[in-house]
């Protein structure tokens, strides 16, 4: 009795855990279309779903999604590192130098180059992940 419940409980579990990431995947790619129109990059990328599926075997085997979950932290990453020297160079006059607005510039341009690659990631992810569901068939198609 106590192992199917256990069972039941892991299979909900899992569905919620799979449905978040899905979400988690439609989200960001409407961040990234909005950043993309707009031209202007505002925030990182959500991954609060991914620790609780990264490890899961129906997950690793898709090369596609484990890729697109690496771009997301190192995009996130890149975006936390240049906001951080954005402040120390807009602080104190003093870092106000010719070769620290080249560094700024040149990590803004790698964050721009960054998301240019991200659509496809995205996409390519969102319909693995999908594809996935419905053979366990959480989805409907």
């Amino acid at each position: 009795m106590f192992s199917l419940i256990k069972k039941y409980t892991a299979e909900r579990q899992l569905r919620k855990n799979l449905y978040d990431f899905l979400a988690e995947m439609e989200k960001n790619l409407e961040f990234f279309y909005v950043m993309d129109q707009r031209q202007f990059i505002t925030h990182g990328y959500l991954l609060d779903a991914w620790p609780k599926v990264k490890d899961l075997e129906l997950i690793k085997r898709h090369e596609p999604i484990v890729k697109y979950a690496h771009a997301m932290e190192d995009f996130n990453n890149s975006f936390k590192a240049y906001k951080e020297y954005e402040v120390w160079y807009t602080g104190d006059v003093n870092n106000k130098k010719s070769e620290n607005a080249h560094k700024l510039h040149g990590m803004k341009a790698e964050l721009d180059q960054k998301l240019k690659s991200l659509e496809a990631l995205i996409i390519t992810a969102g319909q693995e992940l999908e594809r996935e569901m419905l053979q366990l068939g959480l989805l409907k198609s």
